[in-house]
């Protein structure tokens, strides 16, 4: 295997993911989804409407929703956000949602009161089949990855997510990304234990 493996580093904002059941409730019933632009995720797109989340007093205004819908409404947002919101939200692998964050999403149509669906998404990194064996790696391993330049940074303890149709991509936070000064989409140097 090749010495310098570089990888493409994308930043995601916060953002919320919905169900159809409070899409409804949010946008109206079979509301269609404006595409803002298409995601690195095969399928995947940033939507021109955003909702409100509050947390108690506290509210965040245009969270981005990212398409297409899912089972479960998942908000992920950063740990700048929590301190915002004045409250603890946990770190999750996307979709690990039971027993998260309660909180309130208000939409153009209706307001919907959550349970659980609020997260600080942790970092990973999406692979297909083929790049997985080509690495030696799989689902559920960690990885490191440093991201070179001015404020040299490695980021430790990224998950491997292995599915047929990801495109190879590191996902972090914007606070992970200002902390490395990246200022829009790099790359990094995979380093595989």
């Amino acid at each position: 295997m090749e010495e310098n493996i570089f990888v493409p580093v994308e930043i995601s904002a916060r953002h919320i993911h919905l169900s159809q059941a409070d899409a409804d409730v949010l946008f109206g019933k079979k509301y269609q989804f404006k595409v803002l632009k298409e995601l690195s995720q095969k399928g995947e797109f940033a939507a021109k409407e955003t909702v409100e989340i509050e947390v108690g007093e506290e509210t965040i205004k245009k969270v981005r929703v990212v398409g297409p819908l899912r089972k479960a409404t998942q908000a992920e947002l950063t740990l700048s956000d929590s301190h915002f919101l004045k409250t603890d939200i946990p770190f999750r692998l996307s979709g690990d949602v039971v027993g998260s964050r309660a909180f309130r999403i208000v939409g153009p149509a209706g307001v919907v009161d959550k349970k659980e669906g609020m997260i600080v998404a942790k970092r990973h990194l999406h692979l297909s089949p083929k790049d997985a064996k080509h690495y030696g790696l799989k689902n559920g391993d960690q990885v490191a990855v440093n991201i070179g330049g001015e404020r040299e940074l490695t980021f430790y303890q990224i998950l491997v997510r292995v599915e047929k149709n990801f495109q190879t991509m590191v996902h972090i936070d914007v606070d992970e990304a200002n902390a490395a000064g990246l200022k829009s989409c790099g790359r990094g140097k995979l380093m595989i234990p």
